[in-house]
């Protein structure tokens, strides 16, 4: 197994250079799409759009992306991983054009149920890559895992700043922008991604017990899927609130501009690129588990601190927005550490590496489309504080799950120091 992955560890630093470039852009053009459609859907609808409408148009395009992405990453371990990390971004091409003439909420999520299955086929097989090129290295796999979110958080930095400006110049012609992004994805993959041949892989069987049996897997996903979920409900639907008619009592919904909210959504993400910059060396020491515990307070400092601007004004920003901004520092150590546990996971069956990743995927897009849809309810009965309360739950239940999670961690995964 090993030597049919020789060429992409002789070739590391290109190879693994390529896929987080193409990482940047299919999520950047994934990102920006999102945010279009909510701008979309919110001018459609005068300023006030139905947020269950913006919370199940955002989920659509999650809910395909965890769907298809074992299926889709099975057959790209037994028919060759390179084919599907040039369809996937191909794919998003199509629906971005698609996007262009939709003119009706049901019509736009239905175009992203489409573009979610090109990212369902890239996602999972550029982790696998990126896990097979570092294996038996935990000090490479530690920073190649801090620099795949780091890639991932760039491309949502990407799509902020494409999203709403491309929007704001071009309105329906955003589409064709993120259409061509998608395709520059597409031909990095192409052109600088050493090829994988078909692998011989283990039985269906092999691969659903190493998920769902005992064990580290089984373990760690119900808290990364509500660790996603969290997040999710802010992703999907933050914009849109944001872009809201104002609402007396809630100064979060104050009908910001597009290039604004671009502005506040990129140096938030900034701020988890600085987080996960200091946070790197100590994941290459430290067990994966023990980080995401360690990390997840920091959402309760980002909670605190948009509630106390929701509730007394947007005049003490420069009190409570230092709060939120250190709580995402804290909270970036999380990404990293599930992205290397998942890696170290992956060991067992190596040849399977993109169907056992796939799961990063899954509750990824699983736990984005519960919380899309969760936080547009939420806002519906209570608006951006029933946002803010969803997610204090969410991440009480995510910090549960990984102390749960913490006794199935030692027995099963052996690479990481005590």
């Amino acid at each position: 197994m090993l030597e049919l992955e020789r060429d992409l560890r002789a070739d590391r630093p290109a190879a693994l250079t390529a896929l987080l470039s193409a990482t940047v852009l299919l999520r950047s053009a994934v990102v920006a799409a999102g945010v279009a459609v909510q701008f979309d859907i919110t001018d459609l609808a005068g300023g006030r759009p139905n947020a269950v409408t913006i919370g199940l148009v955002g989920a659509a395009q999650a809910v395909t992306e965890m769907v298809f992405a074992p299926v889709l990453a099975r057959y790209a371990d037994r028919l060759g991983r390179s084919r599907f990390l040039v369809a996937g971004p191909a794919l998003g091409v199509l629906a971005a054009l698609l996007l262009l003439l939709g003119v009706t909420p049901l019509q736009l999520g239905t175009t992203r149920l489409i573009e979610g299955v090109g990212a369902a086929a890239f996602t999972p097989v550029a982790l696998a890559l990126i896990a097979a090129s570092t294996t038996h290295d935990p000090a490479i796999r530690a920073r190649a895992s801090g620099a795949f979110e780091g890639a991932t958080l760039a491309g949502y930095a990407g799509g902020f700043l494409l999203g709403p400006f491309a929007w704001h110049s071009l309105h329906r012609g955003a589409f064709v922008v993120i259409a061509a992004v998608y395709l520059a994805a597409a031909a990095v993959c192409l052109r600088f991604v050493p090829r994988i041949p078909p692998l011989p892989v283990s039985g269906l069987a092999a691969v659903l017990r190493s998920v769902t049996g005992p064990g580290p897997m089984r373990a760690f996903l119900p808290a990364w899927l509500a660790g996603w979920a969290m997040l999710g409900a802010f992703l999907a639907n933050l914009p849109a609130l944001l872009r809201h008619q104002r609402v007396a009592g809630q100064a979060l919904m104050h009908h910001f501009d597009e290039r604004l909210i671009s502005g506040v959504l990129v140096g938030w993400i900034l701020l988890f690129l600085v987080g996960i910059a200091l946070w790197t060396p100590y994941l290459a020491r430290s067990r994966p588990l023990g980080v995401m515990r360690r990390a997840v307070p920091g959402a309760w400092l980002i909670l605190l601190g948009l509630f106390a601007l929701n509730t007394l004004g947007l005049d003490y920003s420069p009190l409570f927005i230092p709060i939120a901004g250190a709580g995402i520092l804290y909270l970036a150590g999380f990404g990293p550490a599930a992205v290397n546990y998942l890696a170290d996971c992956s060991e067992v069956l190596q040849a399977d590496r993109a169907a056992l990743m796939s799961f990063y995927t899954v509750a990824l897009a699983g736990g984005g489309a519960l919380g899309a849809v969760l936080g547009g309810v939420s806002i519906r009965l209570f608006q951006a504080d029933g946002l803010l309360g969803l997610g204090l739950l969410l991440s009480l239940v995510t910090f549960g799950l990984l102390l749960l999670a913490r006794r199935d961690e030692a027995p099963h995964l052996s690479l990481r120091p005590a």
